[in-house]
């Protein structure tokens, strides 16, 4: 049987497991290491999302039992196994001087590998799994062309909101944040028909818009708490990172993306707010902005490249800026998280989960 079936099974099978494992040793570092949502955490969780499309150039097709002319399932009993270790990166790691990196993988005699997707290939029809491979790839084609129409609408829909707002010239006494504004040059736009919270849209010039309502209830210290808040999105080229994470997950349909890319999005939310404080921002102030906010929050434009605060956060994100760490606890966590970044990208990111 052709190759190319065979190892389009693998990559929407292993995929999907690898994402899962993936994710879940992230799950587990972050409870071991006590890291709170922000950042860090947001960081941490893009791991099994950007692992998907490296993945791919992991296989390794010079140990491939299935290039070999091997079937798993005549193999003797007691060649297979189920190796969980571990081990150098071949010749990548070699080359990259880096540390060894975590496998699971199925090996047969000789050191050939072999995979639960290779298992249901032998066992599928030629002409089913064609069949198969044709859907699939057929399906990947409407959806990426369906998510660039979507991202087409949204570049359009933010071309007609730019004509119908207006520059807010109010005044800003935090001379931190004014600084940043003009060293950015950074528009900050309002409009009485702009609804749900402020926003920043633009992947290469950047704007924030503000509803007319919610400005008039913010005071002179919340709508500089907002602003601040904003600034850290655009610092942080979170609009790129949530663009790429999205172009991800729609090139991979078929893995449910969706609940992770909504904890990361919570991460950076938080990771916002906490490094507002360094504008000279109350924590108070900014929890008090998020509370009106999420009060104009109840009907969502649809502009995909853009974030609205959800309801559900509002809560959490209030009780982490009125609740802050102690600097001598700030100092352990940031030691904590360093080492679980470190050995995150190391052994998770750069292993190799379930494939041949």
């Amino acid at each position: 049987m052709d190759k190319f079936p065979f190892f389009i099974l693998n990559v929407f099978i292993n995929s999907f497991l690898a994402f899962f494992t993936a994710a879940l040793l992230i799950e587990l570092l972050l409870f071991l290491c006590r890291i709170r949502q922000g950042r860090a955490a947001a960081l941490l969780r893009m791991i099994p999302l950007l692992k998907l499309p490296i993945d791919l150039f992991f296989y390794d097709f010079s140990r491939w039992a299935y290039a070999h002319g091997i079937n798993p399932l005549t193999c003797e009993t007691g060649t297979r196994t189920l190796s969980i270790m571990f081990h150098w990166m071949s010749s990548l790691a070699d080359w990259l001087v880096l540390p060894s990196a975590s496998s699971i993988q199925f090996t047969v005699s000789e050191n050939l590998t072999f995979t639960i997707a290779d298992l249901i290939g032998h066992t599928v029809n030629p002409f089913d799994l064609n069949v198969f491979i044709v859907l699939f790839i057929s399906l990947s084609v409407v959806f990426i062309i369906q998510k660039l129409f979507l991202y087409h609408r949204s570049i359009l829909a933010l071309d007609s909101l730019a004509k119908t707002t207006s520059p807010l010239n109010k005044k800003i006494h935090n001379d931190a944040l004014s600084s940043r504004l003009k060293k950015w040059e950074l528009p900050i736009h309002t409009s009485q028909a702009l609804a749900g919270s402020p926003f920043v849209a633009g992947l290469l010039s950047s704007k924030i818009y503000i509803s007319t309502a919610l400005v008039q209830h913010l005071s002179r210290k919340e709508y500089e708490a907002v602003l601040a808040h904003e600034l850290e999105h655009i610092r942080h080229k979170d609009s790129v990172v949530r663009l790429t994470l999205d172009l991800i997950g729609t090139l991979f349909w078929w893995i449910p993306t969706q609940w992770l890319r909504r904890r990361i999005e919570e991460g950076q939310e938080v990771g916002c707010d906490l490094k507002a404080q360094k504008y000279g921002i109350d924590p108070t102030d900014l929890a008090s902005a998020l509370c009106k906010s999420a009060r104009y929050s109840t009907q969502m434009p649809p502009y995909h490249f853009v974030h609205h605060l959800t309801k559900h956060t509002t809560l959490k994100r209030a009780h982490i800026l009125l609740n802050p760490a102690s600097m001598r606890c700030k100092k352990t966590r940031f030691a904590i998280t360093s080492l679980a970044i470190a050995l995150a990208f190391a052994q998770i990111f750069l292993g190799r989960f379930w494939m041949f």
